[in-house]
Formats: C-alpha cells, structure tokens, sequence
C-alpha cells in the first residue's frame, strides 16, 4: 500500500495515500486571527498553498517560502475606463432597462476562471514555479482559501460582469458554480483543505431562528456548506485573546477532529495530530 509520510513534533505517521486529509472551514470576524492560523499547518509537518482572494499575505511575510507558498487573485480588478462605462450606464439608464441588460463588461470579470485555471498547476507568487494540479497532491500537503468573501465576489461577476441589478436567474447559477466548486474541494481532493470565512446572521428555515453562517451568496447556500465539511470552527478575539470554540451557541459549527468546547488553542496542530494517529501507526520516534 503506498502511504505519505507526515512528521509532526517527534513522531513520524504513514497515512495510506487513499485516505483524504481534512476539511476544515474556519468562521469568524475581520482580526480574529483566521489567516494568522494558517502558520500552524507548517508545525503540523504540511506543505502550504494559499489561495488569495483578500490581500492578507503580509500576516505570512515570515514564513518559509519553500513550504509555505501563495498566490493572490484579487476578486474583480476592473480598470478605471470600464467603471466609468458602467456608471454611465446606471446614470443614464432606468431599473428595467438595467435589469434587462445582459451584460456590462462581463468578459473583463474573469478571476473565478483565473482561479480555477490556477488550481490546475498552481503558481507561487514567492517562489516563482508551479506545483501542479490541487486534485494530484497528497495529504502532507494543504491547500488553503482565504475567503469565501472574496470567491463568491468572483462567482457573481463572472455570471452578471458589473451589471447592478441581479436576477433570480444570476443568483441561481452563481450559487451553483460556486457550490459545484466548493464540492470539488471537499470530497475530491486527497490534501487538507482549509477554507476561512466571515459570518452573517442567516434564518434557519429548519428551526425558525437565527444562526451565524458562512457569508456567502444568497440563503440557501450558506446552510448546505458545513456538510462536506470535517470541522467547522468560530475562530474568535477577545480582547488581545485569540481562541476557537466548536461549541459557540447560534453558530453552525462541527467537529470530527477537536473536541467540542470553548477557549481551543488557535492550532492546527491537535487537528493534523488526530487526523493522522486515526488513520495510521506511528512509525518511527525521533531521538
């Protein structure tokens, strides 16, 4: 049986090459640590590539470039001449005839492409080479997204470019693209993939009440995305205190590979740990 080696602290694990690593989504508000965690994969023995869509990179400027790499795709970069297009539109034009438009400037949105052609032979903005296809790698490595905010921005624009007034039908296939995505990640890919996220306040239409969820596109999706997911944290800062909790009540969280509590060490150590010694025998220990 082929198996890939992952060395955390002093202990070596053999993890079976079909075993799938973790998927992790990480919730919480702007500072509460979400990208600084990213740096603890590294302590956990794993390779790292991240998936910029929010310019964070700074919060790992320290890092190693060799084992942890990152490429930034910002959310929509259109330039001045096509925004002043567009606002001539919307100053000249009523609501029906904004809604019936089928375009405005459509084709110049393409991050949502860019980022899956990246996925496809990613490229290091650090190191300048590519690492191959995210569906190839193993579980040493992990791939991080950091955000949903700035995905779903590209999933729209790729459907409506920067046309102001959405239909039923541009939010349906935008949702779709970016779930069909978001599967992708989770249940077909063997390395860890972790994916930050910030929360808005959803109904249950189950319960009735109110819950915190991925801020993502529309209601119905933010719902469906903890499923394929192995953990689902609320990663918090209290003062110049900063922990997670799978245990935060109106928060729609999940845990496979942390226990569920409150004030958890902002680490992805425990997770790699748990994850590995379930799926393998350690094999050797360091002196």
């Amino acid at each position: 049986m082929e198996t890939t080696s992952i060395t955390i602290g002093q202990t070596e694990f053999n993890v079976p090459d079909t075993i799938p690593g973790i998927n992790v989504m990480m919730l919480g508000g702007t500072g509460s640590g979400k990208t600084h965690a990213i740096r603890t994969l590294l302590d956990a023995g794993l390779e790292v590539f991240v998936l910029f869509t929010e310019p964070g990179m700074e919060v790992l400027s320290d890092t190693d470039p060799e084992r942890l790499h990152w490429h930034y795709i910002p959310p929509a970069s259109p330039d001045f001449a096509d925004m002043i297009d567009s606002a001539k539109k919307i100053n000249t034009m009523n609501l029906k005839m904004l809604s019936e438009m089928t375009d405005i400037n459509k084709k110049k949105y393409t991050e949502f492409i860019d980022m899956l052609v990246a996925l496809t032979d990613f490229p290091c903005d650090r190191t300048g080479k590519k690492y191959g296809s995210v569906d190839k790698w193993g579980s040493n490595r992990a791939f991080v997204l950091d955000s949903m905010s700035g995905l779903a921005i590209m999933a729209m624009n790729m459907v409506t470019g920067s046309k102001p007034v959405k239909s039923m039908a541009d939010w349906g296939m935008s949702m779709d693209n970016l779930e069909r995505f978001m599967t992708k990640c989770c249940v077909d890919t063997k390395c860890h993939f972790i994916l930050t996220a910030h929360l808005e306040r959803e109904t249950d239409e189950v319960t009735g009440g109110t819950t915190l969820m991925a801020s993502t596109l529309g209601k119905k999706l933010a719902p469906k995305l903890p499923r394929f997911f192995s953990d689902v944290i609320h990663v918090k800062r209290e003062g110049t205190s900063w922990s997670w909790s799978t245990a935060t009540s109106n928060v729609d969280l999940k845990a496979r590979n942390l226990p569920i509590a409150d004030k958890i060490g902002p680490s992805f150590v425990p997770l790699i740990e748990n994850w590995a010694k379930r799926n393998a025998v350690p094999k050797t220990e360091k002196a």
